[in-house]
């Protein structure tokens, strides 16, 4: 399975980052394609985080 993997910072303190993982069902070409709207509407649902990077991963187990 795989996981759109974020790097997120707080907007207030941007020094302040984690990592947070999004499980997606399908093929990784598919995760690259559709993982922008995804990760917008987890930028929508977060208003004071902000999204430095992203890529499509295996979950963490």
């Amino acid at each position: 399975m795989l996981a759109l993997v974020m790097t997120v910072c707080l907007q207030a303190d941007p020094s302040h980052c984690k990592e947070e993982r999004i499980e997606f069902t399908g093929s990784p070409m598919a995760c690259l394609v559709q993982g922008s709207p995804i990760i917008a509407e987890w930028g929508y649902d977060h208003p004071d985080w902000t999204i430095k990077s992203w890529k499509c991963g295996a979950v963490a187990s």
